[in-house]
């Protein structure tokens, strides 16, 4: 890298990069769950219910990023698929609680599996030196990005 002004225009082109390389590299990643069954969005809502368990409607809207109603709609296509059940929340009778079928389930555990077999064949495809590199880079990356766990 550059020195005095070089050293911020070098930072600011390699964030822009790395930057263009996760967000592209997220999307591919995120195109494998699909399946002829299920879409990217319909997944999220199944991987968030496989790890955190039952939740409301409006608690998946807004983790999704979408409105109610358009949330509303999603629950409806993924209970008539059977991934799904709704349910009478016990605390609260006007609110529903939303979880995960076994076949629901089923199709998170597939979708991540199709996505670990992707990017394993990419890494396979890779020289031992792009392998290593992605080794470092990767422990870079946890370091710079990731905050620490307690």
């Amino acid at each position: 890298m550059g020195t005095g002004g070089d050293a911020g225009q070098d930072s600011a082109e390699l964030a822009a990069d790395l930057q263009r390389v996760l967000l592209v590299s997220t999307r591919i990643l995120r195109s494998q769950v699909e399946s002829g069954e299920i879409s990217v969005s319909q997944f999220s809502v199944l991987a968030y219910l496989e790890r955190n368990g039952e939740s409301t409607p409006g608690a998946l809207a807004e983790f999704d990023h979408v409105s109610p109603p358009v949330m509303t709609r999603l629950l409806g296509r993924l209970e008539q698929a059977g991934l799904v059940r709704r349910g009478a929340h016990p605390a609260d009778g006007r609110q529903v609680l939303v979880s995960l079928t076994e076949e629901g389930r089923r199709q998170v555990v597939a979708g991540r599996e199709r996505r670990h077999a992707w990017l394993r064949e990419r890494i396979e495809s890779a020289s031992e030196a792009q392998q290593a590199a992605l080794r470092e880079g990767t422990r870079a990356l946890r370091e710079i990005l990731l905050p620490p766990r307690d």
